[in-house]
């Protein structure tokens, strides 16, 4: 029987689990790390019916309301479902659709109702938000919640 299978103390042996030491602290420390994460934000789950003549990505945009800033952006190509994490807070939403792909929403593009959640988000909540509907002119305020 060959010693380097049966020893302990062979090179081979401590070389592979150095390395299983070094993956277990590496899958540890990433595993802490998007639980920090997953548990600081909360989630905005929405949908986007546009024009099937629309030639541009769609473009659904988070406003910090307390501050007036862009908090996120998603911009959909094919897919008309979107999935926004933020951090607890007080936001407005709207979508269009981006045709000039600039990454603005502009008066000439089809736009949607916005839609502004009368209470804060807090971290852990799921949000899901109406069917954002693209039309021309249609960016207006609605109160949600």
């Amino acid at each position: 029987m060959n010693e380097f299978y049966v020893t302990s103390q062979s090179p081979w042996r401590r070389m592979w689990a150095r390395m299983a030491a070094t993956s277990a602290i590496v899958a540890l420390a990433a595993g802490q790390a998007s639980v920090a994460h997953e548990t600081s934000t909360a989630t905005v789950l929405g949908r986007v019916k546009a024009n099937p003549t629309a030639t541009g990505p769609l473009l659904v945009v988070a406003i910090d309301r307390d501050t007036g800033r862009i908090a996120h952006r998603v911009f959909l190509e094919t897919k008309r479902a979107f999935a926004i994490p933020l951090q607890s807070g007080r936001y407005k939403f709207y979508a269009c659709s981006d045709d000039n792909r600039d990454g603005k929403c502009s008066a000439s593009e089809s736009t949607s109702v916005m839609y502004a959640l009368a209470e804060r988000i807090n971290a852990g909540e799921v949000i899901q938000l109406p069917t954002f509907n693209l039309k021309p002119d249609g960016r207006r305020l609605a109160q949600l919640r």
